[in-house]
């Protein structure tokens, strides 16, 4: 009988704990994703000035698994964990263990998720609080790069009629995660660097989205509002986590002079409290079915400010002018606005889906003294197309070669998408041009700041921090043809063939100094050979 007890009170413990989750329906969804891909040039370096053009063969995986507990349709609570990307034979990466080299046993497991929705008792309002992916609208295409993230807040939406609904969202973007390294900027600023102040990076929107009958318009505002304490550390400087990628891409889309090599912090040229505002149209026609048309519009607006950290600073005319220690400086020079618009018009056929994309972007000016013209952004992966931009459904690396932003850009595209070969195998092919809507006239004028400022003059060069910087005289073109197979009724095979060619005009990123020194032909940036072909083979497997 005392061998029987302990089976007796695990059985009991087992049968209370089903009584007491009875009223509780768990959900697991969630996929893998294996991928093996080829590029040549995969790093888009200058293998002549000594850098690496990285390898040639890629391997890795990703496992996504979302569990869903769901008391009744008015509450439940989802978490979310992502396994990898974990790249094949790399035991490391940033400092953490990934276990993809010999022995495996990484640690590569991630929060994605963690979220409770819940609805408001006897009214029609939905709220969904906690780490979630927030998104705003674009139709055209995807992956809208003010924001399209996982983010911490919160989202409450209503259906106001059958035809109008209303959805408001809070995010706390960063909070005591300063940028600045240098103790020394906190003096006389009366500023308790062990104990952070002001340093949240705080993101508002409200969206109405609209339906007719064969019509979707979604209107979105959006305002972003960032303390001074964002620019300022004694201690860390992002090395950790604050995911790289993302750093980034914030950086470089709230900047003025980024994407040009020179990519400051955000406030490195210029401290203190701002904020940003957006405005946005999506539409959807889809009335005339099987002709669709979509179409978005976005502009923002960043707006400077008049703190700066050092004791020189470069006027219009070249010269240095010496100011006291955060003396104020012309926020405008720290401004940025501009606007994105894209189309997309398709028709549908027995034989596929031929459709036509267009977008531009505004982009800078030759005047260095009134900011930028270029659309803010903070986060997202625009993913129109695979090895360019960010829109694999791989996990592999060779992604996003070009830029992560289609901003300071316009394009034309002809697609032909789901086109049947035989049963459960279809292809898309995809053919983009696309050019620079920057002055010619700024990579040189940003050369000779940074020559009359005595810093690196070779850090400017069309390949930035996380994207490529094109002039009027630039231009890219990529070709993309996938192919999907459905091996399963859960598990697909895609394949992914690309070419992608950018041209850099040699004379506009050539920058001869007062000293005589020229600059620009040896950059590690600017790729010797500017011809990237890829072909990856994605195994998806979704539950």
């Amino acid at each position: 009988m005392r061998k029987l007890s302990p089976l007796i009170l695990a059985a009991a413990i087992t049968l209370g704990g089903a009584t007491t989750a009875s009223a509780i329906d768990f959900k697991i969804k969630g996929y893998w994703s294996l991928s093996y891909e080829v590029a040549t040039n995969s790093a888009f370096a200058n293998s002549r000035a000594g850098d690496s053009t990285g390898d040639d063969f890629s391997a890795g995986e990703r496992l996504r698994l979302q569990l869903e507990a769901k008391a009744s349709k008015y509450l439940s609570g989802t978490v979310g964990l992502e396994i990898g990307d974990v790249y094949y034979g790399m035991a490391e990466k940033r400092g953490r263990s990934v276990g993809g080299a010999l022995g495996a046993d990484g640690n590569p497991i991630k929060l994605k998720r963690a979220f409770l929705d819940w609805e408001v008792p006897r009214t029609d309002i939905k709220v969904r609080m906690g780490i979630q992916g927030m998104k705003l609208p674009l139709f055209a295409s995807d992956g809208n790069f003010v924001l399209d993230d996982d983010a911490a807040g919160i989202v409450v939406s209503s259906r106001v009629n059958e035809n109008v609904s209303v959805t408001g969202m809070w995010a706390r973007l960063l909070n005591d995660n300063p940028l600045e390294t240098s103790p020394q900027y906190h003096d006389s600023l009366n500023y308790d660097v062990s104990n952070p102040d002001n340093d949240a990076l705080d993101f508002f929107s409200l969206l109405v989205p609209l339906r007719f009958n064969g019509l979707q318009v979604t209107p979105w505002l959006g305002l972003a509002t960032m303390g001074d304490g964002i620019g300022r550390n004694p201690n860390k400087d992002y090395s950790e986590d604050f995911i790289r990628t993302s750093r980034k891409k914030l950086q470089e889309g709230m900047g003025v002079y980024t994407g040009t090599g020179k990519a400051p912090m955000l406030l490195e040229y210029g401290g203190g409290e701002t904020y940003t505002w957006w405005g946005g149209l999506s539409a959807n026609l889809s009335r005339f079915d099987p002709f669709i048309l979509k179409f978005d519009f976005m502009y923002g607006n960043k707006r400077g400010n008049g703190l700066y950290r050092d004791k020189t600073y470069t006027k219009d005319n070249g010269k240095v002018k010496k100011l006291g220690k955060h003396a104020p400086l012309d926020a405008d020079r720290y401004n940025r606005s501009g606007w994105f618009a894209s189309v997309l018009a398709e028709y549908k056929l027995d034989w596929g889906t031929p459709g036509i994309f267009a977008w531009y972007s505004s982009g800078d000016d030759d005047d260095l003294g009134n900011g930028s013209e270029r659309m803010p952004a903070m986060s997202g992966n625009w993913d129109y197309t695979h090895t360019g931009f960010k829109g694999t459904t791989a996990s592999g690396a060779y992604d996003g070669l070009f830029a992560y932003q289609p901003i300071g850009l316009w394009g034309l595209a002809l697609q032909l998408r789901e086109v049947p070969l035989m049963e459960d195998l279809k292809t898309h092919l995809k053919v983009l041009y696309m050019r620079g809507t920057n002055s010619a006239n700024m990579p040189k004028k940003i050369a000779e700041s940074q020559f009359m400022l005595g810093e690196s003059v070779s850090g400017i060069a069309p390949a930035g921090a996380i994207g490529s910087y094109l002039t009027t005289n630039d231009w890219a073109m990529e070709v993309d043809w996938n192919t999907e197979y459905k091996i399963y009724e859960n598990l697909k095979l895609i394949v992914e063939a690309s070419y992608l060619y950018v041209d850099f005009d040699k004379d506009t990123w050539s920058y001869t100094a007062p000293d005589g020194v020229k600059y620009g032909r040896d950059w590690v940036q600017r790729p010797d050979n500017p011809n990237v072909f890829k072909v990856g083979m994605n195994f998806h497997y979704s539950f």
